[in-house]
């Protein structure tokens, strides 16, 4: 059996927040070196001994995403990663191959159904516009629904200013009609909901 290949191997984390972004993440998220070098090393370790892993990311980037939801809580960060890689295992279909060059995919953003408003608000926080009447339920899939959002995630999720400042989402209604509310069964829909959002 040869060695485990990871999608990314650790890194050595070098803070370039600016210092009010250092300070938030101090005094909301309990985050300073010590903290973050240690709780960087749990979570690698636990990936590594984790049988239920089979590949993950093992950059600070990454893992930081999951310390700083949970407020550097190592066990809440481990079982949202897991919850994480789960979701995308099940989903994989609609989490393979995020190319927001894909035609299905630049039509989605072109409608406006999924966008962050450039900028920030008051407390840093990115402003992100949902417009589901937009979607055609019957052109586009639930997978093409997915894909959107986890593009729109993944790419939000790299910048590290948005792992501490958040986000702050508006859904604009008009046009929602009940297909809209049968792209998903109940199943599918509470399975994204729970682990999307401990995630």
């Amino acid at each position: 059996m040869g060695a485990t290949e990871w999608v990314t191997e650790s890194d050595e984390y070098v803070c370039k927040l600016p210092k009010e972004t250092q300070d938030a993440a101090k005094e909301e998220l309990r985050e300073d070196k010590n903290t973050r070098d240690q709780a960087l090393e749990q979570m690698r370790n636990w990936i590594k001994m984790n049988p239920r892993i089979e590949n993950s990311r093992l950059d600070s980037r990454f893992l930081l995403r999951f310390l700083r939801t949970k407020k550097f809580n190592v066990p809440m960060a481990q079982e949202a990663t897991e919850r994480y890689l789960l979701l995308r295992h099940v989903y994989h279909p609609a989490f393979h191959n995020l190319d927001i060059t894909d035609p299905t995919m630049e039509e989605l953003l072109s409608l406006g159904y999924l966008f962050a408003v450039p900028g920030r608000d008051a407390k840093g926080r990115r402003v992100i516009v949902a417009r589901p009447g937009v979607f055609d339920p019957y052109k586009f899939t639930n997978a093409d629904m997915c894909k959107i959002h986890g593009i729109t995630y993944e790419t939000l999720m790299e910048d590290e200013l948005n792992q501490v400042h958040g986000f702050v989402h508006f859904a604009d209604g008009a046009g929602v009609s009940f297909p809209h509310m049968t792209l998903f069964t109940p199943r599918e829909a509470v399975r994204i909901v729970k682990n999307g959002e401990v995630s």
